[in-house]
C-alpha cells in the first residue's frame, strides 16, 4: 500500500528513502535512532501540523514525499514547509489544501503516536472505536443531527422566553413605524414628480411672462420678411432652390413652435394652494427620509422589511407553540434512535471483546479478561430510554432487559457511556483499562485493537509507534 517515502531535511532526517515490502514492516534500533522521525514525517505528510522548527540545520526546506498504492492506484503526495514557515501540498502533481490531505488519509490511513497509549483509555475514544468495529458510523450521524436540531430548538424557546419584554418594545415600535409610513401612501417616483410641478408652480408668472414675449417675436414680421425673400429667389433662381426650401422649413417650423408656446401659456397658470400642497407632500417626505432612508425608494424598502418583522414577531405565541412542537417531536425521535444505537452497540461489545482476546492470546496474554461498561445517567430535559443504569456485557453474557423508560443524559453520540474492563491477572475482576493497564499492555492492547479494526474493514495502512513499549 505504501510503496515508497523520501524525506528531505526533515529534522535529523537529512536524505532518507524507505521502500517497505507488502504486510508488516518493523523499524527496531537504538533510543534516538530517527524511528520516530518517520511516524511524524507521515503524520506532516498527511496533514499534521509542523512548524518551521522540523527543518534540518542549515536546510531551506523539509520535504516529505510518498507514494501509494490502492489497488491498481498509484498516488503520489508531497509536501513542503519552508524557513518563512508557509507549507504547500501536492497530490499528483497538483496543487493541494491541508484538507484535501486529510481527506485522501481519511478511510485509508491510521497513524498511532505515543500519545495513542494515553488516548484509547478515554472513554469517548472507546466508544468511537466500538462503533467504529460496528460500523455504526452513519447511525451515530443521523443522532447528532437530531441532537444539533434539538439543541437549536430550544434555543429558540429560550431565547423567546428570555426576550418577551425587548420584544414588546420592539413591536410597539415596529407597529409606529409601518403605520406611519403607511400612511403617507408613498408611489415610487413620486418625490421627483412633485419637484417638478413645485418648480412649475412656483414660477408660473414668470413662465407665462416669458412664454407670451416668445409669441411677440414670433408674430414679428422680420422673420416672415426674410422667408418670402428667400423664396422669390427660389422662383427667379433654380440654383437657389434648397434655400427656397429651408425658407419653408423655418416657416413651419415657426408655426408649430407658435402652437405650441399658445398651449403651454394656457395651461399655465397660478395655483397658490396647490403649491402648498406640494410643498407640505415634499416636507412629508423629507422627514421620513430623514428616519427611514436616504431615498424614497429606501423607505418603502423600510417599510417592507418592518412589515415583515412585525408579522414574525407578532405571531411570536404561534412561533412557539410550533417550537415545543418541534422539540417534543425531535425529542421522541432522538428516544428511538438513541436506544436503537443503545441496543446495537450492547449487541456488537461482545464481539469486539473476543475478537481483542483472541488477538491478545497472540501477543502473550491469554489470561486477559475483557468486557464493556454500559452506562447511562437521568437527565430531566433527555430523551426517555428504558435501558439500565449500567450494564457489563462480557464475551457470551446476554443482555440484561429493559425496565421502565427514564430520560437519559444525551450528547451527539448518544445515551451512553462505554468503557473498556479489563484483567490481565487471573482471579482478578475486571475494572476499567485506564486504572489496570501498565504501558506493556496498554501497547499491547492497542496493537491487538488495531488488528481487529482492520481485519473488519477494508485494507488500510496502519502505522504504530512504540508499540512495543513495556513488552520485553
Amino acid at each position: 500500500m505504501l510503496e515508497r517515502v523520501q524525506i528531505t531535511d526533515f529534522a535529523v532526517a537529512r536524505s532518507v528513502l524507505i521502500e517497505p515490502g507488502p504486510g508488516l514492516n518493523v523499524f527496531t534500533g537504538e533510543t534516538g535512532a530517527g524511528k520516530s522521525l518517520v511516524v511524524d514525517a507521515l503524520s506532516f505528510l498527511f496533514g499534521g501540523r509542523r512548524g518551521r522548527e522540523v527543518i534540518a540545520t542549515g536546510a531551506e526546506r523539509a520535504t516529505v514525499t510518498a507514494t501509494l498504492r490502492f489497488g491498481e492506484q498509484t498516488r503520489t503526495v508531497e509536501r513542503t514547509i519552508a524557513n518563512s514557515g508557509r507549507a504547500s501540498a501536492r497530490i499528483d502533481g497538483e496543487p493541494a489544501s491541508v484538507d484535501q490531505l486529510r481527506a485522501l488519509a481519511d478511510g485509508l490511513i491510521d497513524i498511532h503516536g505515543q500519545s495513542e497509549q494515553l488516548a484509547i483509555l478515554r472513554p469517548s475514544v472507546q466508544l468511537s472505536v466500538l462503533d467504529t468495529f460496528a460500523a455504526l458510523g452513519p447511525t451515530r450521524e443521523a443522532i447528532g443531527q437530531l441532537v444539533r436540531a434539538l439543541r437549536d430548538v430550544r434555543r429558540e424557546i429560550r431565547t423567546l422566553a428570555s426576550d418577551a419584554r425587548e420584544r414588546e418594545r420592539l413591536v410597539d415600535q415596529l407597529r409606529f413605524e409601518t403605520e406611519e409610513i403607511a400612511a403617507a401612501a408613498l408611489q415610487e417616483g413620486e418625490d421627483e414628480a412633485l419637484r417638478v410641478e413645485q418648480a412649475r408652480l412656483g414660477g408660473a408668472r414668470r413662465l407665462i411672462e416669458d412664454a407670451s414675449r416668445a409669441l411677440e417675436a414670433l408674430n414679428g414680421a422680420a422673420w416672415g420678411e426674410a422667408v418670402a425673400a428667400v423664396r422669390e429667389v427660389g422662383t427667379r433662381d433654380p440654383s437657389a432652390a434648397g434655400m427656397a426650401a429651408l425658407g419653408e422649413t423655418i416657416e413651419a417650423t415657426v408655426s408649430d413652435l407658435a402652437r405650441e408656446l399658445r398651449r403651454y401659456r394656457e395651461a399655465i397658470e397660478e395655483d397658490p394652494e396647490r403649491l402648498a400642497v406640494t410643498q407640505e407632500r415634499l416636507d412629508r417626505i423629507a422627514r421620513l427620509c430623514r428616519k427611514y432612508g436616504e431615498s424614497l425608494s429606501d423607505v418603502l424598502a423600510y417599510g417592507e422589511a418592518s412589515t415583515e418583522r412585525l408579522a414574525r414577531l407578532t405571531s411570536a405565541e404561534f412561533s412557539h407553540e410550533a417550537l415545543e412542537a418541534r422539540q417534543a417531536t425531535l425529542l421522541a425521535e432522538l428516544a428511538a434512535a438513541a436506544s436503537d444505537l443503545s441496543r446495537q452497540r450492547r449487541a456488537r461489545a461482545g464481539d469486539l471483546v473476543r475478537a481483542i482476546a483472541a488477538e491478545l492470546e497472540h501477543l502473550g496474554m491469554g489470561a486477559a479478561a475483557l468486557s464493556v461498561g454500559f452506562a447511562c445517567e437521568d437527565d430531566a430535559d433527555g430523551p426517555p430510554a428504558s435501558l439500565p443504569d449500567y450494564e457489563i456485557v462480557l464475551t457470551s453474557s446476554p443482555l440484561a432487559g429493559e425496565g421502565e423508560a427514564h430520560p437519559r443524559a444525551f450528547n451527539e453520540t448518544g445515551i451512553d457511556r462505554v468503557e473498556f474492563l479489563a484483567s490481565f491477572n487471573e482471579g482478578e475482576s475486571p475494572r476499567p483499562l485506564s486504572a489496570v493497564a501498565s504501558g506493556g499492555e496498554t501497547s499491547r492492547f492497542l496493537l491487538a485493537l488495531t488488528t481487529v479494526l482492520g481485519n473488519a474493514s477494508e485494507a488500510r495502512l496502519e502505522v504504530l509507534d512504540e508499540v512495543d513499549e513495556g513488552v520485553g
